[in-house]
Parts: structure tokens; C-alpha cells; sequence
């Protein structure tokens, strides 16, 4: 997850967490631009006029620039390209008020604008009029922008530059396009649950057991059969988080680093388990954390040169989509934006990666509030993104998919804290009550139905695989109340 603290986004109240540790390590890119995928030029990388600052620097992630009031101030990149082309520029971008403005990107002595309309809310991809020629060597690109001549104040954040040839972002869209797989099963769950379920959680009562005891203990029918009575019609469960373990055994696991894997199987036994009642499973995945710097330093985490880490990545994805094969409804990948995003990741390769064994597997990679990071997926993960219609995005009667912003075309979907946090870390402490009633949580999820917007409630749970019984109790009154409605969610045929 994201950002520790509540912001506002689109109008929204966006809740995220993150590791409040810092780095001691970073990753520096090369600045080579990539002639057969897109080049991402982030903000925080660039040379920054006085005043531009990074938002929460350190950690893993790289997020965007602020501080960005006057027209004085720009960002410069110094690029390597290979051979001299034509490349189109999109600039991702926040505009924070509704001062007209225009945006211009230099290089080689020439100059691609665009203007940013007033009405232009939340994260954009902006996409510049023409294309930049880059001769082959070193290049240097900067970015600005202009106010009005009487208005020298404006308030602008930036994510980064992406550079692509037109032919191959055309490409790469018609090989994502087919690679989307159908969500109306998705839609007609109605709503899901995830548990973040680490070496971080606490039991109920007394000290933590280790990670691979309590993956042994584990039970799966009890826990399966809480799950069943909320009504949810899927579960996204936690492998990696904050700490880098995965509940089976994977040889690829085992390759890069010993002592992360489980003799026990859970995620097989779960996903039987939840089968038998109708129930899908999806996997949450993080890439790594500063948590761990045992896993950084085995799987290539801050290299530069990204090959290592892919590899690293793409074996132990696929691997587990292999041996679960349609078992394994869907991933949710964390991080997205803010640490995928900024190596330029090979999105067609990590996707492809992810849909081993079964093709109809949806793949989400979390962008929380800033932009959607690639089109290589199926679902918008929508960490924090309380209100059904993302301000304005999606309409009662829809199909369920965004029409327009930097998600456009993935279908929708919120994922949403559901007590006080993501993972039960307090020691001899229950889990606290849901934020909802009943009342609330029908005319919550009525709304989210009417737009086809599917929410994932995360719930925290006990060490020995335990929910909260009030919180159960709270989602079986309302999905009784969403029958008696006609509005449960339906086990579609379309699940297969």
C-alpha cells in the first residue's frame, strides 16, 4: 500500500499506508531511452529547479514532484538514445487548481506544447501535439510551463515524461487489448474481501508464531467457511508484503533466497477450499520493500540494469500461475506506480508472466491515487477510491469500465480498509470494529452495484487465520438485505 496519511483526490478521502523506514539504498536509471518500449522519465530524477521538491522521498518508491507555482521553474532530463527517431511525449501530470496553462517539452532545439484544459481534475496523461525527433547520443530535455501573461502563479505536480515511437505505442496497445481478459464475473460478485495475512500478524492472544508454523496451523475450512458467510464472492489473499514469503512451496522462490517457502501448500488448499462454496481466489503480490534487505539484495532489487530483477519476478509469477492454473482467479499487484513503474517495466512480459496457466486471470497493478502505469492489465485496483463513481468517472447503468483518465478502459474496482488498518500488527488486541453499519454498508454497495464498480473490503485478520465476528456478521446482514433486494452477487458461469 501507499502513502500514510488522508489526502484528497478527485474530490475523494484516499487512505493508504506505507513502511515508515528509510532507504539506504536507491534505484538510479540509466536515462537510455528505449527505442521498442516506452521510457519513463520520472520527476523525482530529474534535474529540479529551486522549489520542486519530491512527495515522500526514501523508502522503495518513487512518487511525483511538487511545489511547481512558477513559470521560472522546470525539470531537465539528460537522455542516451540509440539512434535518431521520432518519439511522441505524454506528460503525467496533476493540475491542483484551475489556472490555464500550457506545458511545453524542448529538446534539440524544438518545442511540443499542449494545453491543459481548466476543467482537468486529478492525475492526467497528457499527451503533447507531434512528435520529438532525438538524434542518436546524448539529448537534453526539459520541461515547462506558461501561464497567462498576467498570471504568474500556478500549482502543478509531476509524476514523469514517458517517450514512445507512435508505432510501437500503437503496437503495444493492440497486444494489451488482447491480452484483457472478461470481468463480468468479477462484476456479478458484487464484492470481495482481502486479508493481509504476514509475518507482521498477531494473534488474538500471545506472542507470533513463525511464518511457516503458522502457515502449518492454518485453518482453511474455518477460515473458508467465514469467508462464505459474508457473502463475498472472492478473496484476495496476502503472499508478500512488508516481508517477502510466499505460503507454498515455489522452487523459484527457493532459487533466489532460502527460507521464504511453506511445505504446506495453503494457497492450494484455500483455493480448493473456497472453490467448493463458490468462491474465487485472488493473490496480492509486493515486489519488495526496505523491509527486507535480505530479499533486495537477492533478487536484483536496486540494480539498475532491470534484467536480473524481471527474470527474478517473471519465474516465480508464473510458476504460481502454472500450478494453480484457473484455480487462481487474479493478482493483485502492489505498487505499481510507485515501484514497477519508474524501471520502465517490461509490461507485456510481466503480464503475459501473470496469466500463465490461465488466461482469464485479472491482473491489477496498484497505482493508488497518481496514474494508471500501464495498459497491461485488466482492473483499476482503486486503493482508497471510497465513492462508486470516482468523482464523476463512472455512471449509474454503466458498463463498469472507466470511459476517460488515465484508467480508461479497465474495469473498475475499489479496495477499501474496513477497520483500522491493513494488517492486525498490535499485540493482545481484538480487531476493532467496522467503520460501516449495516445501513450504511447497503447504500454503499447499491451504489457501487448501479456502476458496476466492484469494491474489495479488506479485513483484518488474526495469526490463526481468524476474522472479525462482527465484521462478518456486519457484511452477512448486508448482503441478506441485497437479496431481499435482488442485488446479491450471482456465481456466473463465466468464472471458468
Amino acid at each position: 500500500m501507499s502513502v500514510n496519511k488522508t489526502m484528497m483526490a478527485l474530490g475523494l478521502v484516499v487512505v493508504a499506508a506505507t513502511f515508515a523506514i528509510s532507504a539506504t539504498e536507491s534505484y538510479i536509471p540509466d536515462f537510455h531511452v528505449r527505442p521498442d518500449d516506452y521510457t519513463v522519465l520520472m520527476a523525482v530524477d530529474a534535474v529540479l529547479s529551486p522549489g520542486l521538491k519530491p512527495f515522500q522521498a526514501g523508502a522503495h518508491g518513487k512518487f511525483h514532484v511538487t511545489g511547481w507555482t512558477q513559470p521560472e521553474q522546470s525539470l531537465t532530463w539528460e537522455v542516451t538514445v540509440p539512434q535518431q527517431d521520432n518519439y511522441a511525449v505524454n506528460v503525467l501530470l496533476c493540475q491542483n487548481d484551475n489556472q490555464p496553462l500550457t506545458l511545453a517539452v524542448s529538446g534539440t532545439g524544438q518545442t511540443f506544447t499542449a494545453n491543459l484544459p481548466t476543467t482537468l481534475r486529478g492525475w492526467n496523461r497528457l499527451l503533447l501535439d507531434g512528435t520529438l525527433q532525438l538524434p542518436a547520443g546524448k539529448q537534453r530535455l526539459v520541461l515547462e510551463a506558461q501561464a497567462p501573461v498576467k498570471t504568474t502563479h500556478f500549482n502543478l505536480s509531476i509524476l514523469s515524461i514517458e517517450l514512445v515511437r507512435p508505432a510501437v505505442r500503437d503496437r503495444l496497445h493492440t497486444a494489451a487489448m488482447k491480452l484483457r481478459a472478461d470481468t463480468r464475473w468479477f462484476q456479478a460478485c458484487r464484492y470481495g474481501l482481502m486479508c493481509h495475512w504476514t509475518t507482521e500478524s498477531f494473534p488474538r492472544r500471545g506472542e507470533r508464531k513463525p511464518y511457516a508454523q503458522a502457515v502449518q496451523d492454518f485453518d482453511v475450512e474455518e477460515f473458508a467457511d467465514q469467508v462464505q458467510a459474508s457473502g463475498a464472492g472472492f478473496l484476495v489473499f496476502t503472499t508478500s508484503h512488508a516481508e517477502h514469503f510466499f505460503p507454498a512451496p515455489l522452487d523459484s522462490l527457493d532459487h533466489i533466497l532460502l527460507g521464504r517457502t511453506t511445505r504446506r501448500d495453503l494457497i492450494a488448499e484455500l483455493a480448493d477450499a473456497l472453490d467448493n462454496r463458490g468462491i474465487r481466489l485472488f493473490l496480492y503480490y509486493h515486489l519488495g520493500a526496505i523491509s527486507d534487505p535480505a530479499w533486495l539484495k537477492a533478487t536484483g532489487f536496486w540494480e539498475t540494469d532491470t534484467r536480473r530483477f524481471f527474470d527474478n519476478w517473471a519465474a516465480l509469477i508464473s510458476e504460481a500461475g502454472r500450478r494453480y492454473g484457473d484455480r487462481l482467479a487474479g493478482w493483485w499487484f502492489d505498487d505499481g506506480t510507485v515501484s514497477y513503474y519508474y524501471r520502465s517495466a517490461p509490461w507485456e512480459r510481466l503480464t503475459t508472466s501473470a496469466k500463465a496457466g490461465y488466461s482469464g486471470r485479472l491482473v491489477g497493478f496498484n497505482s493508488w491515487e497518481l496514474p494508471c502505469p500501464t495498459e497491461f492489465q485488466d482492473f483499476f485496483c482503486g486503493e482508497g477510491f471510497a465513492d462508486p463513481g470516482v468523482g464523476g468517472l463512472l455512471v449509474v447503468g454503466g458498463d463498469g469500465h472507466f470511459k476517460s483518465g488515465s484508467h480508461q478502459g479497465l474495469q473498475a474496482c475499489a479496495t477499501l480498509i474496513t477497520e483500522s488498518g491493513w494488517v492486525h500488527t498490535r499485540k493482545n488486541t481484538d480487531i476493532g470494529p467496522p467503520r460501516w453499519n449495516t445501513v450504511q454498508m447497503v447504500e454503499m454497495l447499491e451504489q457501487f452495484i448501479a456502476r458496476k464498480n466492484v469494491p474489495i473490503f479488506n479485513l483484518e485478520i488474526y495469526q490463526e487465520g481468524k476474522l472479525s465476528l462482527a465484521t462478518i456478521e456486519l457484511f452477512k446482514q448486508a448482503h441478506e438485505k441485497l437479496a431481499l433486494k435482488g442485488l446479491a452477487g450471482s456465481k456466473s458461469d463465466l468464472r471458468r
